[in-house]
């Protein structure tokens, strides 16, 4: 009975492998091939980006807060000083704090609503009559999704490393008794481009990973309102899993390259 559950589990795996990737090389060729459905493209844009700025902005700025606090705290413990501030903090908040906390947020507010959507969708066979309509529903529902996330999270990465790193600045000059001048030079020796072209890497990584793995399980969803709820919390916890993976893995790689 062990053996026949582990099979059953193996076919599973197989099969869910092997729709993924339809997926994901569906929507390259469309990238590819077109059709390029800017309007699509710039709705999703506006719902992914604009309108989850100001949830990012906010945790952003109290997360700059937090990890200056806290890097002061332990450093004046220890070492007796904090002119290493700058340093520390600027390093944590371009190599993780404002890259992973961006993509978290959008894969709880975005990825859940797009699997609910497409769930949504499904049940109500509206992707049946795209079939029947000779519409590929990956190309009308997926594709756009992609290209959107990529700009969007790549751009709110950006902005949520400068809103980090300007509350991070703010609490300093305020507290600790630097000038912004003094802060930025401290800073500067801890910094390279590698930094920015890594952040700007994982938050395009992150952006393509949300798309692929929400529709995924929209595309499966089966047994009603019931199902739905079950497909959207599938999408959350797995995109959950695959940034923090993926960050990790990204992370080391730089290390190695750059």
């Amino acid at each position: 009975m062990g053996a026949l559950a582990i099979r059953r589990r193996a076919h599973m795996l197989a099969s869910e492998l092997s729709d993924v990737m339809e997926i994901i090389v569906k929507t390259l060729r469309a990238c590819v091939r077109g059709p390029r459905r800017r309007a699509e493209i710039v709705e999703h844009m506006t719902h992914m980006g604009v309108e989850s700025l100001p949830i990012i902005v906010i945790a952003t700025a109290f997360a700059g807060l937090v990890v200056t606090s806290e890097i002061a705290f332990h450093m004046d413990m220890a070492l007796h000083t904090v002119e290493m501030i700058p340093g520390f903090s600027g390093q944590f908040i371009f190599r993780e704090l404002g890259i992973a906390i961006p993509a978290l947020l959008l894969v709880a507010k975005v990825g859940a609503s797009t699997t609910a959507e497409v769930s949504t969708m499904k049940i109500t066979e509206q992707i049946d009559a795209l079939k029947l309509l000779g519409i590929d529903p990956v190309e009308f529902l997926v594709y756009p999704r992609f290209v959107s996330s990529i700009l969007m999270v790549s751009c709110l990465t950006l902005i949520s490393i400068f809103v980090t790193l300007a509350c991070a600045i703010a609490f300093a000059v305020i507290n600790h008794g630097f000038s912004t001048m003094e802060y930025l030079n401290s800073l500067t020796p801890f910094l390279s481009t590698k930094d920015l072209v890594c952040a700007l890497v994982k938050g395009a990584v992150f952006g393509a990973v949300m798309p692929i793995v929400s529709c995924f399980y929209g595309f499966r969803c089966a047994g009603g309102a019931e199902g739905v709820g079950l497909a959207t919390t599938q999408s959350v916890v797995t995109s959950t899993v695959l940034v923090i993976v993926l960050d990790f893995l990204l992370t080391y790689a730089f290390s190695l390259i750059l």
